[in-house]
């Protein structure tokens, strides 16, 4: 079953398209028309943005999303080449593998529901160049910022238990910042 839900302002016209999953929660599944800014509906129980939401949308340069996301699918964000502002909700638990590929983001606050950022997630994300990591995060697997080729500054909680050898590959100036333990 899908709902269909407007977001009008002046400048913008945005469709998201909405499937039940479960006890009156939502996936987003996908999205219609223009504007800068994507303002994901806080009235409704989204939890879910599903596989390619914003795919290739260049016109993208900041997207609200509400507290109740805790999954982020893959691809959602790629090739938004000119997203520069995202706040991720802080009881988010799962990004999945190239969820934030190539798009424009210049720095990122992960909260610390994320336990493990997975392969992939920030693959060639060139203008990023600071990543902060809050407590309960522990593991950065391997490519998981692969080719992220402005990145200089990655802050880690105490909470960190394993950075992959791997994790910032094609990265070449990466300086790990850890929290005291």
């Amino acid at each position: 079953m899908y709902k269909k839900l407007k977001l009008l302002r002046a400048d913008i016209m945005i469709e998201f398209f909405l499937r039940m999953i479960d006890n009156e929660t939502y996936c987003i599944t996908h999205c219609i028309g223009k504007g800068d800014t994507a303002i994901i509906p806080a009235n409704k129980n989204i939890t879910v943005l599903f596989d390619d939401l914003f795919k290739r949308r260049a016109d993208l340069i900041r997207v609200d999303i509400p507290d109740t996301v805790i999954e982020i699918g893959g691809f959602v964000f790629d090739g938004c080449k000119n997203l520069k502002e995202i706040v991720l909700p802080p009881h988010l638990e799962n990004m999945w593998q190239y969820a934030m590929t190539r798009c424009g983001i210049e720095k990122i606050d992960i909260p610390g529901s994320i336990v493990s950022i997975i392969p992939f997630t920030f693959y060639k994300c060139e203008n990023l160049t600071t990543v902060k990591l809050n407590e309960g995060t522990k593991f950065i697997k391997a490519w998981s910022f692969k080719d992220c080729i402005n990145l200089r500054d990655v802050y880690l909680p105490e909470s960190i238990e394993k950075v992959s050898d791997l994790a910032f590959e094609g990265c070449s100036d990466v300086i790990l910042h850890y929290k005291d333990k």
